[in-house]
């Protein structure tokens, strides 16, 4: 091995000093192991010495021999030279062994310096991938600060833009109310031109009365049907349902949604929502409400509320895929009536023993109260959002409102419905006059649309600017004279349309909800309107 072989290499890796000092350490210990080998060449090479010296003597001997004397010298270097036969026979055996453990450990030697030579290859890759990871690391290092940096920068504009949002969302805030507040002047200024148009038609009816008067100051009959008229009080018969101007009463009523609001007569009404409840309450034409009683045994919300006012049965639909009856007098649970797979959205009375249910399973049910049990099941195919029984006139034993943008008109005997009126947009609600002649539809498309049921054609549409539908359950209304329909929008104002000329009368917003208006029970009487939100407030509009 040469010494620059033994060298270090100036990669300053201190593996190839080691594995040289090895290598040097390997062969000091393969000298060792030789060392008698050695000793026996040189041996060998005395006792040759010693042989041709006794071949020379030998011949000398003989020589002497033949001249006849020295026979026990000659006999004693025979046996010395016997001896040195015998010795030479060993060390050539002794030197064969030697050669072979000499090939061997060259072998050995061999198969070391290979591996050796491959472990230098192996330690060159390595130091070369070393030297690529090591690059790598200072890459990746680089990259970490690199990134580092711009995550200071990115969290700096982060923090910029969040303090841009919540400004804007402080300005957002400021315009909402800014919006309310121009919403509630309009809807002002829309109701004061309304109450001066009022005013303007009482004062020309008011002249022509004066006028008739004085035509007809001379008939005796005509004047007594002018004092008659004198004392009927404004807004009673001679002018039909009455127009809601104010909130008189704003009051908490349900935990939660208030979804459906029912006037069981003119001083009474309940309300239910979603914390499970049904409560009813009384309140004047003052203002003044009070709590009577709660009706308890649903499991989740209640949707829809039918009262029986012959029986003071109430009705009440629910979330629990059940429909349930309370009597309202001694408010007990009278029947619970299960067979829905899925959340009754309505329930109303279909005759005086019946109740017709629609739900969320798309399946339409007929209760027959007595037994407590389902009559018959109708498959309309969509969701049903409400429905309405009717029990005055022929025609259509009920009439559904769907997911699916259509009223299906059913005869309760064929398992089809005879009729299918399309609308516009989702139907939310149904609403039928005191005669049974018209319906009124509430669709998702923010639009009402009244319904001639004798001819399934629709006579007007309601809309305004500023009003939308509130949810898919939202209710609306018309009033007991038919004069009036109105329905609650998202923006938490009540619309009030003349159902003849569409034209739109009232806004009810000043003093009211704060949230969108679900559900609307015009009061029997004609004057007086309940509405319910849905942040659990209801309110009492006369």
């Amino acid at each position: 091995m040469s010494s620059d072989e033994c060298q270090p290499t100036t990669s300053g890796v201190s593996g190839s000093v080691d594995y040289r000092m090895e290598i040097l350490r390997l062969l000091e210990v393969r000298d060792q192991k030789h060392a008698f080998i050695e000793g026996i060449f040189r041996n060998y090479s005395k006792m040759i010495d010693t042989l041709s010296k006794t071949r020379i003597s030998r011949v000398s001997n003989r020589s002497f021999d033949e001249s006849g004397g020295g026979s026990d010298e000659i006999r004693k270097l025979r046996d010395e030279i016997s001896e040195v036969y015998k010795k030479k026979s060993k060390n050539d055996q002794e030197l064969i062994d030697a050669n072979r453990r000499l090939a061997e450990c060259e072998r050995n030697l061999n198969a070391i310096t290979e591996e050796r030579d491959k472990l230098k290859s192996d330690l060159d890759k390595m130091c070369a991938r070393i030297a690529q990871q090591e690059l790598l690391v200072k890459q990746t290092l680089d990259d970490n600060q690199n990134m580092r940096d711009e995550m200071i920068a990115l969290k700096t504009t982060c923090d910029a833009l969040t303090r841009r949002k919540m400004e804007w969302e402080e300005e957002r805030i400021a315009l909402l109310n800014k919006i309310r507040e121009l919403n509630e002047k309009y809807a002002e200024f829309f109701n004061r031109e309304v109450d001066d148009q009022e005013e303007r038609r009482r004062m020309k009816i008011q002249e022509e009365i004066t006028k008739a008067i004085q035509d007809t100051s001379r008939d005796e009959r005509t004047n007594s049907l002018l004092q008659q008229q004198e004392n009927i009080p404004i807004g009673d018969v001679l002018l039909g349902d009455v127009v809601p101007s104010q909130a008189l009463a704003k009051f908490d009523s349900n935990d939660g949604e208030v979804n459906d609001v029912l006037w069981l007569s003119g001083e009474t009404f309940a309300s239910a929502g979603s914390d499970r409840r049904i409560r009813i309450w009384r309140i004047d034409s003052q203002g003044r409400y009070q709590k009577l009683c709660s009706l308890s045994g649903a499991n989740q919300a209640v949707t829809r509320l039918d009262y029986d006012k012959d029986k003071h049965v109430l009705l009440g639909s629910s979330n629990d895929n059940m429909c349930r009856l309370w009597n309202v007098d001694n408010q007990r649970l009278l029947t619970t009536l299960s067979g829905h797979t899925d959340k009754v959205s309505c329930a109303r009375y279909h005759q005086s023993h019946n109740i017709v249910s629609g739900s969320y399973d798309r399946c339409i049910k007929l209760w027959d109260i007595h037994n407590q049990r389902c009559t018959k099941s109708y498959f309309p195919g969509s969701i049903v959002l409400d429905i309405i029984g009717r029990q005055s006139l022929g025609g259509a034993a009920f009439i559904s409102a769907h997911f699916d943008k259509k009223i299906r008109f059913w005869d309760g005997r064929n398992s089809e419905p005879f009729k299918i009126v399309e609308m516009s947009g989702k139907v939310t609600s149904l609403a039928l006059s005191e005669d049974g002649l018209q319906l009124l539809a509430s669709t998702r498309d923010d639009t009402l649309s009244l319904i001639d049921i004798r001819n399934y054609h629709i006579l007007h549409i309601y809309s305004a600017e500023q009003y939308r539908t509130s949810g898919d359950l939202a209710r609306c209304v018309i009033s007991p004279g038919q004069d009036y329909v109105a329905a609650g929008s998202a923006d938490g104002h009540v619309y009030v349309w003349n159902s003849q000329t569409t034209r739109l009368e009232k806004i009810l917003a000043r003093g009211g909800h704060e949230s969108a208006v679900l559900c609307l029970s015009w009061c029997p009487t004609g004057v007086g309107l309940l509405s319910g939100d849905k942040i659990r407030r209801v309110c009492y509009w006369h």
